[in-house]
């Protein structure tokens, strides 16, 4: 595959006359290029997209027209142009127009273009590997998709169609807003509550040098916070279906089980937060992507199942995270709204699921450290269950 080389710009958006490789970390000071469209068609309607699931990044969520990074050579402009001709077969002209606004970020400028097309006949040919599907939407529309968590939460989502109709009233600068009544918590297991990932990230390591599995690091990444379904699909999508998943995994659980059975791990702050929901009659549940038996028997064993007024496991739902599912049926069986639960995670599956269920995800890291998305996606980021225990205490 031919990789892509990128102009890199000085502090004062200036070309430094240097390139280097998508992907490469830039120094402190410089930055690349990054460009988006905004396309209306002559109804005032938005042009939007869903992302592939498989994308390593806001999987399955909707975005605006069509974004990407700017090539070597390239100006604002003709990237702007280049993309939405690759990503949805469409020519358009910006030679003669301006950003509608931009703004500097981490290591990246960032540009917003916006183009009314002239008809509402427009020919689409999605590019196949990067988009799912697309819809025409207008300000409700949009709005209600914001609601339902079903798009990238940018900070100035909400003032898209003012900046069409040349309108500012200002953006709400945050996706969630506060909680108003909290009445529940939803609680990842593996990671968070228990200290298993280590183990369980040293059995895979074990299993992929005895069958020769070179790849296991991106599997690992990828897999983190997926029930059964979801990481046997990930495994025979991504390395064929003649690759041993089978054989692999049942090595992988020898090897956690070899330490598991013996100790259970419970991580620094489980027991404090836990005593300092139920002390303020918060209603507790697990949504963990582990398989119920498993998950009951190592929480009492560590002494944790006595809190949880309900148990969702990975074996009680068709779909595992990133989708949904496990915490709206978490959310049901507490008897409550996604509004009025907190949810707490480690992984980024387990914070895109959150989001996407209406919850207020808090993102625990823990051998992965947060990205750009999951800060997104997230109410708020702790390094451990006793900081976050500390904010809610005075913030309850």
């Amino acid at each position: 595959m031919k990789q892509e080389l990128l102009d890199i710009y000085d502090s004062c958006r200036q070309p430094t006359g240097r390139t280097a490789q998508r992907g490469t970390p830039l120094a402190p000071g410089e930055y690349y290029l990054i460009v988006h469209l905004l396309i209306f068609n002559r109804s005032g309607k938005l042009l939007v997209q869903q992302r592939v699931s498989d994308k390593a990044s806001w999987p399955e969520m909707w975005d605006i027209s069509v974004g990407g990074m700017a090539q070597a050579g390239d100006s604002s402009a003709t990237a702007a142009e280049r993309e939405v001709l690759e990503e949805l077969g469409l020519k358009i002209d910006l030679q003669n127009t301006s950003p509608v606004f931009s703004f500097r970020a981490d290591g990246v400028y960032d540009d917003y273009w916006l183009v009314q097309l002239d008809t509402d006949d427009v020919p689409i040919r999605l590019q196949n590997e990067e988009v799912a599907a697309f819809r025409w939407v207008d300000k409700a529309e949009w709005e209600g998709m914001i609601a339902a968590r079903q798009t990238i939460p940018y900070t100035f989502q909400h003032i898209l169609f003012d900046l069409y109709k040349r309108d500012f009233p200002g953006a709400r600068l945050f996706p969630f807003g506060a909680p108003q009544c909290i009445r529940g918590a939803l609680f990842d297991m593996d990671g968070l509550l228990l200290d298993t990932e280590r183990v369980v990230n040293e059995a895979w390591d074990r299993a992929a040098q005895e069958v020769g599995f070179a790849d296991v690091e991106r599997a690992k990444i990828a897999c983190l916070g997926c029930n059964e379904a979801s990481t046997r699909a990930f495994f025979l999508r991504t390395y064929g279906e003649n690759f041993d998943y089978d054989g692999f995994r049942s090595l992988t659980r020898i090897y956690a089980h070899e330490v598991l059975d013996v100790h259970v791990p419970v991580k620094e702050g489980a027991v404090e937060i836990l005593e300092f929901l139920q002390s303020r009659n918060i209603r507790l549940a697990v949504a963990s992507s582990t398989r119920e038996a498993t998950v009951r028997d190592q929480l009492e064993r560590a002494g944790l199942l006595q809190y949880f007024d309900a148990v969702i496991t990975g074996d009680m739902v068709e779909h595992g995270k990133p989708h949904p599912e496990i915490f709206r049926k978490a959310v049901h069986a507490l008897g409550l709204s996604p509004e009025e639960c907190l949810t707490f995670e480690d992984s980024k599956n387990g914070i895109r699921s959150a989001y996407r269920a209406g919850t207020y995800p808090i993102q625990i890291p823990d051998y992965v450290p947060a990205a750009t998305e999951t800060y997104a996606l997230s109410w708020k980021v702790f390094d451990s269950l006793l900081t976050a225990r500390d904010f809610l205490r005075e913030w309850m």
